[in-house]
Order: structure tokens, then sequence, then C-alpha cells
């Protein structure tokens, strides 16, 4: 019996597991500004899932309650996929910002004329 219940929270601890991602990836560089877009979305999905990961989902009151350490794990893991993407996103931003491509979801920020240095 106590073996079934081991092996089931192993089971349960095996199943939560958020993608956690390279932060850069070769060939980054040589993207173009869609596709720079588009791995930024999926990015922050893949972020979005890990956060509902911490929180009290079916699979995470069944660790609980089976093999509490098993929770521990799904955190760790999803603390680690959240960090990652977060890193991955400023990546992408920083190579959509020199290719000069606009930032999903960021608002461009005018700069008053009268700031700007003019040449004399």
């Amino acid at each position: 019996m106590k073996i079934a219940v081991v092996l089931s929270g192993l089971v349960l601890a095996g199943c939560a597991s958020p993608t956690v991602v390279q932060s850069v990836k070769p060939g980054d560089s040589g993207l173009t500004c869609a596709q720079l877009q588009n791995e930024y979305v999926d990015v922050q999905r893949l972020r979005d899932e890990a956060d509902k990961e911490k929180g009290m989902t079916g699979g995470n009151v069944a660790r609980a309650l089976l093999f509490w350490p098993a929770i521990l794990g799904t955190m760790s893991n999803a603390n680690e996929a959240i960090a990652a993407a977060d890193n991955r996103k400023v990546h992408l931003a920083n190579v959509m910002l020199q290719q000069k491509c606009p930032i999903p979801g960021v608002t461009p920020v005018a700069v008053p004329t009268a700031a700007v240095e003019q040449p004399k």
C-alpha cells in the first residue's frame, strides 16, 4: 500500500511540468520582426501557463493530499519556468529593439522634442 502511494505521488509529480525555455536560441538575431513577435507572444503564453501551475489547481491539490513533496517540485519548476520566460522575453525585446521592431504589448513612448538635444 505504501509503495502504491509513493508511486502515485511520483506520477503526479511528473504530470505538471511547465516548459522551461532557453533564454537565448541560436538564430534569434536572424529572425524577422514577425517571427520575433510570434516568439515573444509564445513565451508570454508559456509564462502564463507556468504561473497558473503555482495556483490552486486540481493537480496541486491531489499532489498535496497524496504526496506533499511533489507540490514543492511543481512550485520550484514553475518558478524556474517563469524566470526563464522572463529572461527570454528580455532577450527577444533587445533583439526587436536592435531591429527596430515593435514589441507586442508595449506602447512606444514619445520623447518630447524639447528633450532631444539638437545639433548646433
